[in-house]
């Protein structure tokens, strides 16, 4: 697994990967399909696997299953691979209202939770109401607002704003069994070490070396045609790789270094496939120095070669300076930044950094009032392809008289801590698959989600804490717009904020890493046929056969 899952499991939920297709696998009739009996394995990662199941939690057991609604199922598949093209889920269809405040959700017929008991809207209403009620389980960042049941099959978001652009992540937070969760005393520190949910899947054996979900022969929709998934937890990448190498795993959403020569190669059944998926790079902490000095991040930014960075662990660099990930985004770059791209010129940087008062010292290192230009870069000691990139980046900073230290922590740890402000840079933080050109500013760069250091931010987005008074009232304008038009013309201007400001410093188009095996099933998704991305996810595991 990589960082950038992570992250965006964590503020997606149950989006996981899904992807836009009318499946015959998600129709609304129930197990009408003959299942099989294989069973496949999935190399996860984890530093430790404990029983514990809450989706509404940080680090769980689901993190090994790369929380891909398994067992916990959303409203809406959210579709990161064709944009716009979602599927529905528990919600057969959707409708907002003209001014975009109320979304009404229409209920698919004969889903049951895997206790037998029936499904209805009363356990999306008491869902929704239970992130409202505690905060810090909304990890989605579904907006504030009410939510109610007019009939058993019928849910009803009303929000005081227009909200049509937080679709994603209002349709995509796991749905619980209100007769069960009703009881439980604090939603926050409860574990569920055993999981009653409507998903395709459900536990059938788990252990701190791994969790076997099986398969759900009641399920709503046609059942899986492989009988279970055995998810193994590995420490870092290198090890997934082995163990897919070996044979070892079927499946994993792991980063492969040099996976033409050390992966592919090694047999035709294996496959290994990284879409462009989003844009990362240095992530600073605003509000701690030297990374709260704009001109040190324009000097970082002029004095990086993005090419060299992204080579690092077979990226692409990034082009754009509004940030956005190329080509999928471009129709939203703006007309004065459609051509304009990153400019590596050390000679300049040092220049910007001379212009804001700073001077070199014999050291090497630019200094001012007595303090050298230096931070460190926080990320998981065991995603090796960010510690790959950030070495590159330890010297070229050098290069331009910046001092970058590396700090390496947990997997279960980083998240917590860049929540709570605990880090001077990142790397690995967007959060998600913008599946809009909005939703990328909205995740990395929102002043209204401004968080003090030391509180969490609940989902994890501007983790930065980026402040500005003309970003806020441009991202509490945009939900106002009702044309198309409108809305590029307030995406323009966020974009010369980002251009202007550098909240974050992009660096490289980033992919969603996805290895599999054809030897013993097939039907995953690949280049001809990109119908999601091949992280591990239900959506993906239902189309799965035997080989």
């Amino acid at each position: 697994m990589n960082t950038q899952i992570t992250r965006r499991s964590l503020l997606a939920g149950m989006i996981a990967t899904a992807g836009g297709l009318a499946l015959a696998s998600c129709s609304s009739g129930g197990g009408s399909s003959s299942g099989g009996t294989s069973t496949i394995t999935v190399a996860g990662q984890s530093d430790n696997l404990t029983q514990v199941f809450n989706p509404f939690l940080e680090n769980t057991a689901l993190g090994v299953t790369y929380n891909g609604s398994f067992i916990y199922e959303p409203l809406v598949q959210i579709n990161t691979a064709d944009i716009g093209k979602d599927i529905p889920w528990l919600a057969r269809s959707w409708a907002w209202s003209d001014d975009n405040k109320t979304l009404t959700v229409t209920l698919q017929d004969k889903v049951k939770w895997t206790d037998g008991k029936e499904f209805s809207a009363d356990d999306v209403v008491f869902s929704y109401q239970l992130l409202a009620k505690y905060p810090a389980l909304n990890l989605q960042g579904v907006p504030a607002g009410d939510v109610s049941s007019p009939a058993p099959n019928k849910v009803v978001f009303t929000f005081k704003d227009p909200s049509e652009q937080l679709f994603p992540s209002i349709v995509s937070a796991p749905i619980v069994a209100k007769h069960l969760w009703e009881s439980v005393k604090d939603p926050t520190t409860y574990q569920d070490p055993n999981p009653v949910g409507t998903g395709a899947f459900k536990v059938g054996q788990f252990s701190p070396q791994s969790l076997l979900l099986v398969r759900n022969d009641d399920y709503w929709q046609d059942k899986a045609q492989i009988s279970a998934i055995r998810f193994v937890p590995y420490k870092d990448n290198s090890t997934i790789t082995n163990a897919m190498v070996q044979g070892q795993a079927d499946w994993a959403g792991a980063y492969i270094a040099n996976a033409d020569k050390t992966f592919t190669s090694k047999s035709p059944n294996y496959h290994f496939w990284a879409p462009r998926a989003g844009t990362d790079g240095l992530i600073p902490n605003l509000e701690r120095w030297p990374l709260s000095d704009i001109a040190v991040r324009k000097a970082i930014s002029l004095g990086v070669n993005r090419k060299q960075v992204a080579a690092a662990s077979g990226e692409q660099p990034a082009t754009s300076i509004t940030g956005l990930p190329l080509p999928t985004y471009q129709s939203a770059v703006s007309a004065q930044y459609k051509s304009v791209g990153f400019v590596e010129d050390k000679a300049k940087a040092e220049q910007t950094l001379q212009a804001a008062g700073y001077a070199k010292g014999s050291d090497g290192y630019y200094a001012k009032d007595g303090k050298r230009v230096e931070f460190s870069c926080s990320f998981p000691a065991s995603y090796t392809e960010i510690a790959a990139r950030v070495q590159v980046l330890v010297s070229q900073l050098k290069d331009i008289g910046i001092k970058l230290n590396i700090d390496t922590t947990t997997v279960d740890d980083i998240n917590p801590r860049t929540a709570k402000g605990d880090f001077d840079s990142t790397m690995g933080y967007p959060v998600s698959s913008p599946p809009r050109a909005f939703s990328f500013y909205n995740d990395t760069m929102n002043p209204n989600l401004y968080y003090p250091i030391g509180q969490a931010t609940p989902s994890f987005q501007n983790i930065e804490r980026f402040k500005d008074d003309e970003a806020a009232a441009l991202f509490k304008q945009y939900p106002l717009a009702t044309t198309d038009e409108q809305r590029q013309q307030i995406l323009d201007k966020i974009e010369t904020v980002f251009v202007e400001k550098l909240p974050w410093i992009p660096m490289f188009y980033w992919g969603s890493y996805s290895s599999w095996s054809t030897k013993r099933v097939t039907g995953f998704p690949d280049p001809d046929n990109p119908y999601f991305t091949a992280v591990p996810n239900v959506v993906v595991a239902l189309r799965l056969k035997p080989a």
